[in-house]
């Protein structure tokens, strides 16, 4: 081709000859290519292209006629493409594409040429993106951005704005300079209306892509615009492909800490209410899961009473979280009702919503270990413990999940109930029948796994009998009696982080505790004799039944 544009005494040969050179380029191999590229085609090509383009009488159809040649031969790898653009120059190659693109964006659509010279610089920029070393010279580049941008504005037609979409939705993914160019959003929300379904899924996915930068997620939570176009692609009437890439995009967005409160008020609630709408009815798993997720993300300490409040919410969580078919929505929804429950204390409002969601979710087997495992996060803050200890059933509905599970679930359900035991004013909770018979069979543990779980319950015990009513219901019960005298006479082992036996038997919930976990973790234990749980349940039993204890 090289030979035969030197030969070319004319336009007219000049025509010729690149016609010629397009019919053989015209395939898919990439080896041929390569001979092409190493032959001088491409920068031949991008030569004739640079001096037409910059003279008096540019031909429309030789331009043509150029960038679909172009286009052509960089129908190979990234390997090759690389070869291909360093042998022209990077940024003359950019350079000169955007001139093209923005002379005949200048046209109508209807022009004879414009439509298919821009359609065939897109597909162009899209090759040049199988190239990672350019690629990355192109989201840096505003003006490639903005002049795609400007086609999707345009009036010209699908064929074309689709290769615009794709260039886009390749150049901005992790990228947050490319959200500055030029009209970019804009032009966005624009094609997300169009009619035409490959355009609308485009569209979405580009947002997405734009979302998955930290930088761009504030910026798009900020624009009523943005969030608008993305809730209206949630519905049934989209395509799987849309409604995926927009509840995506969200779930990007809403894991914006800037971004949480302001989206839980937009549209004084709307896309709360149409997660919650989506949750209860949607047959996708893979988007009922995604929408959950949104939802967590959006809770955090300013939000997550607001969510509380809307109609059915914690009802959709619990009748996931235990009746639901799956159990990846299960988990999903688990993770949501624990994420709450770390932003939400007693002093508000919202609380006992929580409370009776956990006392619900406690009822289905399948969800008490997670159920339990929150409820002694929540114990664990003192500010919580009255609430707790007042709420109907919730000291019953851990006793009951403490006889009903093993391991550490049974260890985080004892916890719990050792934690409520400390008020904030240093009394302690009425002792119902069920929660002392967990405690009982707690106490009465005998394998080495279970020590802390087993001094947990004796503290709780020693704690509750400081109450004068649980004292005498303690007297009375004999298995209690006999699992604390059985404790007491018995050698056993127990992991300990203190020196003084008066500190660990005197020490809250929130040191002993703490500080054990922190020691085992660090695998810094020191185990010892009987001594100290022997002491515990001694100075247990004395509290029940000061004297001589006879066995029951």
């Amino acid at each position: 081709m090289k030979s035969e544009t030197k030969l070319a005494e004319n336009k007219y040969d000049l025509i010729v000859a690149v016609e010629h050179a397009c019919i053989k380029f015209n395939h898919f191999d990439e080896y041929e290519h390569l001979a092409e590229i190493d032959n001088g085609a491409s920068e031949t090509l991008f030569s004739q292209l640079e001096r037409e383009i910059s003279s008096d009488k540019v031909s429309d159809y030789y331009v043509e006629l150029l960038v679909s040649g172009l286009e052509m031969v960089h129908r190979c790898s990234s390997k090759f493409v690389k070869v291909s653009v360093r042998s022209v120059g990077s940024d003359r190659a950019l350079r000169l594409l955007c001139e093209v693109v923005e002379k005949y964006l200048l046209f109508p659509h209807y022009h004879a040429h414009a439509p298919t010279i821009i359609c065939f610089v897109a597909k162009l920029f899209n090759h040049f993106t199988k190239a990672s070393s350019i690629k990355q010279k192109m989201t840096t580049d505003n003006r490639i951005i903005s002049s795609m941008a400007r086609v999707l504005k345009s009036d010209m037609e699908d064929s074309v704005k689709i290769e615009a979409i794709k260039l886009l939705s390749n150049l901005v993914y992790c990228c947050s300079i490319a959200i500055h160019a030029e009209g970019i959003i804009d032009s966005l929300v624009e094609s997300v209306h169009s009619p035409n379904t490959s355009i609308k899924e485009a569209s979405v996915r580009t947002f997405l892509n734009l979302a998955i930068s930290m930088e761009n997620r504030q910026i798009l939570g900020w624009r009523n615009d943005t969030i608008s176009v993305l809730l209206t692609c949630l519905s049934i009437d989209n395509s799987d492909a849309t409604r995926i890439y927009a509840i995506g995009a969200l779930g990007n967005i809403s894991a914006c800490d800037e971004n949480k409160l302001r989206l839980v008020n937009y549209g004084n609630g709307e896309l709360v209410k149409i997660l919650l709408f989506l949750i209860n009815s949607e047959r996708n798993m893979n988007f009922q899961k995604d929408s959950i997720g949104v939802l967590a993300n959006l809770t955090n300490a300013d939000t997550s009473c607001l969510i509380c409040q809307y109609p059915d919410f914690m009802n959709t969580l619990v009748n996931l979280a235990t009746y639901g078919d799956h159990e990846d929505t299960q988990t999903s929804a688990l993770k949501v009702l624990r994420r709450l429950s770390s932003f939400i204390d007693s002093s508000m409002s919202c609380h006992s919503h929580l409370l009776l969601a956990f006392l619900k979710a406690l009822a289905c087997k399948k969800s008490t270990i997670q159920v339990v495992a929150a409820l002694k996060d929540q114990s664990s803050k003192p500010l919580n413990r009255n609430s707790m200890a007042q709420f109907p059933g919730i000291m019953d509905a851990l006793g009951d999940a403490s006889l009903e599970i093993e391991d550490e679930g049974k260890s985080n359900a004892i916890k719990a109930l050792l934690f409520i035991s400390y008020l904030n004013d240093g009394s302690t909770y009425k002792v119902s029948e069920t929660v002392l018979r967990a405690l009982t069979a707690a106490a009465g543990l005998t394998k080495t796994k279970d020590i802390l779980t087993r001094f947990a319950a004796i503290k709780t015990i020693k704690k509750l009998a400081s109450r004068e009513e649980n004292r005498k219901m303690m007297e009375s019960d004999g298995a209690l009696i006999n699992a604390l005298k059985w404790t007491a006479k018995k050698t056993t082992t127990i992991v300990t982080i203190t020196d003084s036996l008066t500190e660990l038997l005197s020490a809250s919930p929130d040191d002993m505790l703490g500080t054990l976990m922190e020691h085992i973790a660090e695998k810094k234990e020191r185990v010892v004799s009987d001594e100290v749980l022997l002491a515990l349940a001694d100075a247990t039993l004395l509290m029940i039944a000061p004297g001589p204890v006879e066995d029951q």
